[in-house]
């Protein structure tokens, strides 16, 4: 028998998991790391840009303490925003800050123990992160850490 905690619960767990699920594919579309051109900007955007990326899969494995999870991604949030994209990819990389940005936004303005209002969060987020939009820039910056990121 399930207790109607645990029952109240498996809904944002399943949220918590699709939103991240959708987070940690653009991770793996987008793998950044050292870069292998001479361009300062460009490595500093491969390695900023890694660590970023790196905070949001990090935050998969708190799906199961909203606060927690909360915080994660307004750190993420914050270091999406320290990222400085060259000028051929910042429409691109500006596309998964303001994604991040408005699920900090809409995570801030709850309860992160309102089980319901937690999950409505996620799911919005779940389906910004199936927009075309973020799929585009997902392709644009795969390119572009392909050519110049190892």
């Amino acid at each position: 028998m399930t207790s109607s905690r645990a029952a109240a619960r498996r809904p944002s767990r399943r949220a918590a998991r699709g939103a991240l699920a959708g987070a940690a594919l653009l991770a793996l579309v987008v793998p950044l790391a050292a870069c292998s051109g001479d361009d300062e900007r460009v490595q500093a955007f491969c390695s900023a840009g890694e660590d970023a990326m790196t905070e949001i899969t990090a935050a998969g494995s708190l799906s199961d303490d909203p606060q927690a999870f909360a915080d994660a991604i307004s750190d993420a949030r914050d270091q999406f925003d320290e990222v400085e994209a060259p000028d051929e990819i910042a429409d691109s990389w500006g596309v998964f800050t303001s994604t991040f940005a408005e699920l900090d936004d809409a995570l801030a303005d709850i309860d992160p123990t309102d089980q319901e209002a937690f999950t409505a969060a996620l799911q919005q987020f779940a389906e910004q992160a199936d927009s075309d939009d973020l799929s585009a820039a997902s392709d644009d910056l795969s390119a572009f850490t392909t050519e110049n990121c190892d």
